[in-house]
């Protein structure tokens, strides 16, 4: 399950179409996949909520060690004039309690500390109270069980409020679009999985994807207020956070011409409203420094896992 707001997600709306002779169908429309968009995943809320806690536990710890050593009693203030007058209680049935003279100030400081750290203290402790019965009544799964306890056939007739994984991603993967291809004369290099690229070191990537079972599309359109900008040579899914990257290997910067092509491409993806340049994941290489592997296998780690 997740809890989140998202935007432009995987949709889909029952329509109602008119059918001569017959009586209002209702039809499901097939969701509809726009790559940008917002949402909390529930395991996220929950690391923040369980380091919230641990926080909360340190914190007590800390004050519960400064209470232990804290003077006996508490203390009175006594204003006036602008003045402050410091009294120390310590017995309950002397409500006036001693004067604390000027050089026991430290004094005064660690009694109005330990009142602080008193109702610190019980704050902090209902705080927790919260959060433990929170971490130990939440199910994550609750509300994606509703849909998978289903019955087949009525699975059938609902739209689910939230996929589960590998739902997600088998939409996600058949998305339909206009793939660029390949001239006559164009090389022909093949992946693990049979998928021509254009490249030996789009090989090495799209290998590295498949091995961490990283879901990908080869040459997936970036669009701009509804034009294409530009087909990335990887569009790459973090199932983990259900977010689109884009992978552009530039694989030629020795070349004047392919650099120049390239720069005004990088140019377009800053300037598309629509394109988030935090998804783009870039590699290199020239003539003489090749693509390292090594890059290959942190840019997977630092993005797609």
């Amino acid at each position: 399950m997740y809890l989140h707001t998202r935007r432009n997600s995987f949709s889909s709306k029952p329509t109602y179409k008119k059918q001569q002779g017959t009586k209002n169908v209702c039809h499901h429309k097939t969701h509809d996949y726009k790559r940008e968009h917002i949402m909390i995943e529930h395991t996220q809320i929950l690391n923040e909520i369980t380091e919230l806690n641990q926080s909360i536990e340190e914190h007590l710890n800390r004050i519960n060690h400064r209470l232990k050593n804290a003077p006996p009693g508490s203390l009175r203030i006594n204003t006036k004039s602008n003045k402050h007058q410091y009294y120390h209680r310590i017995n309950p049935s002397d409500p006036q309690g001693k004067y604390l003279p000027r050089k026991d100030h430290c004094v005064a400081v660690r009694l109005a500390q330990k009142d602080y750290d008193q109702k610190l203290l019980k704050t902090l402790s209902d705080q927790q109270t919260v959060l433990l019965r929170f971490l130990k009544e939440f199910d994550p799964d609750a509300a994606m069980q509703v849909y998978e306890n289903l019955s087949k056939p009525r699975k059938e007739l609902v739209r689910p409020e939230f996929l589960n994984d590998e739902d997600f991603i088998e939409l996600w993967l058949n998305m339909p679009y206009q793939k660029l291809g390949f001239s006559k004369n164009d090389p022909e290099y093949y992946t693990a999985k049979g998928e021509r690229v254009r490249s030996k070191s789009e090989i090495l990537i799209a290998d590295a994807l498949f091995r961490h079972n990283i879901p990908y599309r080869y040459e997936y359109p970036v669009y701009d207020n509804g034009v294409i900008i530009a087909a990335p040579d990887f569009n790459c899914l973090n199932v983990r956070l259900r977010k689109d990257y884009y992978w552009e290997h530039l694989g030629k910067l020795g070349d004047p011409d392919y650099s120049n092509r390239n720069v005004a491409k990088l140019e377009k993806y800053t300037f598309a409203g629509d394109f988030d340049e935090s998804s783009l994941i870039l590699t290199f290489e020239t003539d003489s420094h090749p693509l390292n592997t090594k890059v290959i296998e942190e840019k997977i780690k630092k993005y797609l896992l």
